[in-house]
C-alpha cells in the first residue's frame, strides 16, 4: 500500500520542478537493511527502477565485499533515495541535477515512512547528500569508515560511487572506503545474526 501511494505522488511536479515522475520505490519489507541514496539516476528513469547505472553496479561491487550475494538485494537489503523522482539533467550538461531542499522535504515524509515500514537495523547513506541528513555537518573524512549507532539502527556512510565525483582519486580516502566496506560487513553480520564462521548463529547455537 504504501508503495502505490509513493508512486502516485506528484509534490514536485506540481511544485514546478523540472522532475520526471513516477516516483520509484524496491524492495520488500520489513528489512533488516536500508540503503539511503541521493535520487534516481536517468538510467533508473530509462529501466523504471532504482539503482541501475554504472555508480549502482559499483555500490552492488561494494556490498558483495561486505558479504552481500546479489539476490539479497531488494530482498533483506531495501533501496530508497532521499527523493523518488529523477530530478533531470543539469541544464547543458551530462550530469544529473541534486535534488533541492524543497524537494528533499515533499519527500521526507514518504522517506519516514519507507523506514517504519522496513524498520532495518542498518541504514548505509550513499553519497555526501544523505551522509548529511543524517550525520549533519560532518566531513566525509570523518564519517567514511565509522559506525554510527543511534536507537535501534546504526548508520554506516558510504562515498558515492558516481564517476562525477573525484573523492575516491585520493589514496587515503580509497583508505577510508575499505574500513567503511568492513565496519558494512561488521554490521551485516550483526544484523543477520551471523558468527563469523559465516554459519547463522541460531543454526551453530540452536
Amino acid at each position: 500500500m504504501l508503495h502505490e501511494e509513493i508512486r502516485t505522488c506528484r509534490r514536485c511536479f506540481d511544485d514546478g520542478f523540472p522532475i520526471t515522475p513516477a516516483p520509484m520505490v524496491w524492495g520488500l519489507a520489513p528489512a533488516p537493511v536500508m540503503i539511503i541514496g541521493q535520487a534516481p539516476g536517468l538510467s533508473d528513469l530509462r529501466g523504471a527502477r532504482m539503482y541501475l547505472g554504472p555508480a549502482a553496479r559499483k555500490l552492488f561491487g561494494w556490498l558483495e565485499d561486505a558479504g552481500f550475494a546479489p539476490e539479497d538485494i531488494g530482498k533483506i537489503v531495501y533501496m530508497t533515495a532521499l527523493t523518488k523522482c529523477f530530478p533531470g539533467r543539469l541544464p547543458g550538461k551530462s550530469t544529473d541535477r541534486a535534488p533541492s531542499p524543497r524537494e528533499m522535504r515533499n519527500c521526507r515524509p514518504w522517506l519516514d515512512a519507507q523506514m517504519a515500514l522496513v524498520q532495518p537495523k542498518l541504514i548505509i547513506l550513499f553519497g555526501k547528500m544523505a551522509i548529511d541528513k543524517f550525520l549533519p555537518k560532518m566531513l566525509l573524512t570523518e564519517a567514511i569508515g565509522q559506525a554510527f549507532p543511534a536507537p535501534g539502527v546504526t548508520y554506516v556512510p558510504l562515498p558515492h560511487s558516481s564517476g562525477a565525483s573525484t573523492w575516491l582519486n585520493d589514496p587515503a580516502h580509497r583508505a577510508l572506503l575499505a574500513e567503511a566496506i568492513e565496519r558494512v560487513r561488521e554490521e551485516r553480520l550483526r544484523v543477520l545474526g551471523i558468527a563469523a564462521s559465516g554459519d547463522p548463529l541460531e543454526e551453530r547455537y540452536p
